[in-house]
């Protein structure tokens, strides 16, 4: 056993070696996290990313269609709600909307239109997309 000052050493001493695997273990772990990730962004992604884009579409559409109903009343007092305030502005201001704001709210009621009569359009739609 040594000696030092008159205390004998313990095996509680810091080792300078000891640290500096810690470190080459650390840098290794993350060299391999980083190709990793590389790994999955250039050559797994593109393969798994195009069918989470689908479950997550056919999921939306699937709670979008148990909504209809209610989805169709918001948009029509939205829509009718953005027709008001155009009119409001328009004869505050009294001048004429501008035409893109008055395209932008046709293109908004033929939508809603479009939406609204969805159940009886869509029969015709298959039926004609099926022929081809």
């Amino acid at each position: 056993m040594c000696m030092c000052d008159g205390r004998p050493m313990t095996d509680t001493a810091r080792s300078t070696r000891g640290d500096r695997g810690a470190a080459v273990a650390a840098s290794a772990a993350g060299v391999a996290a980083a190709g990793t990730f590389a790994c999955a962004a250039c050559c797994i992604l593109p393969f798994a990313l195009p069918a989470a884009v689908l479950a997550v579409a056919g999921g939306a559409l699937a709670w979008l269609a148990s909504i209809y109903e209610g989805a169709i009343v918001a948009a029509i007092a939205l829509v009718a709600a953005a027709w008001i305030w155009v009119i409001r502005q328009s004869l505050r201001a009294r001048k004429r909307p501008a035409m893109p704001t008055v395209m932008v709210m046709l293109a908004a009621s033929v939508m809603l239109t479009l939406a609204y009569h969805w159940p009886s359009i869509e029969p015709i739609a298959v039926a004609a997309l099926n022929a081809r």
